[in-house]
């Protein structure tokens, strides 16, 4: 019975936090893309990069540079086209996250499946079609390498897809026949460490709350991917950022059902329990984020890091050019 109290107290979420302090003014200007639905940001070299889950209105996917222009704001100064869609490959990519390491950034898809919404003004009839009606875009499934020279300029673009790993995976493979937003496969998490890359699963949630996260070499994806286990509580990866003793993760609903926003510490290592285990996974609750009316904790960059404090930006879906937040947070 100890031995079982000690297993359970190692892999359960720590008692709770209060509310992350309140965050400091700071917005986006200029021409920011979809900018109402801005899904990922990262910090490089002192500027911003950040992307939106929905293309333009010509079926291109964009991520664009910020710089910082003043105490509290940040300007467009260009952007890249990464994908244009078209009716064989997509029309978009559902960008999601973006990672960075000294030469690279890193742009992932969803990976997902998407369930037709509703019409409240369409016919019964149509609307019993369109919730049989699952959306399939390969375009989704893509992670986008953009190799930077050491100017920064972009001078080559590579792209693999997960999907393979995930359909080869005996835990994951169930969840490619359904919609992310009914616990089937969707990804909204990435990070860089150590020539390594971590894709966060948003869903699905296994039993007991345990949630994948996909560790991997991107030049070797196959034959290195090794699936981690984190728990979040029946919450969902929103996104990741590396920090020195592991990462920060940003943690949600999996769907649109009433669960708060979380940011946590996880120190990078698989939480599945294990009697013969060295070095168990650890998660840690920082506190609650207060969510804008109207919008979904999508994006996170962290700034800077010192022996304190992480400083750190969120960014929000649904909310005019992201409604970015800005934070210094003492560390756990």
């Amino acid at each position: 019975m100890i031995r079982l109290l000690l297993l359970l107290i190692t892999i359960s979420s720590p008692a709770e936090a209060g509310s992350l302090p309140t965050p400091a003014a700071v917005s986006f200007s200029g021409d920011i893309v979809a900018s109402r639905d801005i899904s990922a940001i990262s910090g490089h070299n002192g500027m911003l990069v950040i992307g939106a889950d929905e293309a333009r209105h010509n079926g291109e996917n964009v991520i664009q540079w910020l710089k910082k222009t003043g105490s509290s704001n940040y300007s467009t100064v260009s952007s890249f086209t990464i994908h244009r869609g078209d009716n064989s490959t997509g029309r978009e990519i559902d960008i999601e996250a973006i990672a960075l390491d000294a030469q690279n950034i890193y742009v992932i898809g969803s990976h997902s499946l998407a369930r037709k919404r509703l019409d409240p003004d369409a016919s019964y009839e149509k609307n019993r079609k369109r919730i049989a009606s699952i959306k399939r875009e390969a375009s989704r499934n893509s992670l986008i390498r953009l190799h930077l020279d050491g100017a920064g300029n972009i001078v080559k673009q590579d792209r693999i897809s997960l999907l393979p790993i995930i359909e080869s995976d005996p835990v994951l493979a169930p969840f490619t026949r359904i919609p992310g937003k009914e616990n089937g496969i969707d990804i909204e998490g990435l990070a860089a460490r150590d020539g390594l890359l971590y894709a966060g699963f948003r869903a699905p949630v296994l039993r007991d709350g345990y949630l994948p996260v996909l560790q991997f070499d991107f030049d070797n994806a196959a034959t290195t991917a090794r699936t981690l286990y984190v728990n979040l509580g029946g919450r969902g990866i929103r996104d990741m950022a590396t920090v020195s003793d592991g990462f920060l993760l940003l943690a949600g609903p999996v769907g649109d059902e009433p669960v708060s926003f979380q940011l946590l510490h996880w120190n990078g290592r698989d939480l599945l329990p294990g009697k013969d285990r060295n070095g168990a996974g650890r998660i840690t609750l920082i506190g609650e984020l207060a969510v804008p009316d109207g919008g979904k904790a999508e994006g996170m960059a962290l700034l800077q890091e010192t022996d304190q404090d992480y400083e750190l930006i969120i960014v929000f879906d649904g909310l005019d050019n992201g409604a970015p937040q800005q934070f210094t947070i003492g560390k756990p």
